[in-house]
């Protein structure tokens, strides 16, 4: 299981992601791990701002995971009004 947001220093602090691919980026390592190590990964927290960057990250990233065959699942953390 891991935790991926997509602002600068991934904490999920910020609304405004580093760019509309960067959600697939940052679990591009992870996932030839697993596949690597013929193994399944759980993505626990995901996050993003609501804005076309970031909805584009989202979309991007949830492809990605769903093609490569390696994740099992996800959940999205949302928070603020």
């Amino acid at each position: 299981e891991m935790h991926q947001y997509l602002d600068s220093d991934g904490s999920g602090t910020s609304g405004t992601c580093v760019s509309s691919t960067i959600m697939a980026e940052r679990v591009a390592a992870a996932t030839q791990w697993l596949k690597d190590n013929n193994l399944k990964g759980f993505l626990g927290e995901f996050g993003g701002g609501s804005n076309d960057d970031c909805i584009n990250a989202i979309k991007g990233g949830l492809c990605a995971l769903q093609e490569s065959g390696v994740w099992i699942g996800t959940l999205w953390w949302a928070a603020g009004p």
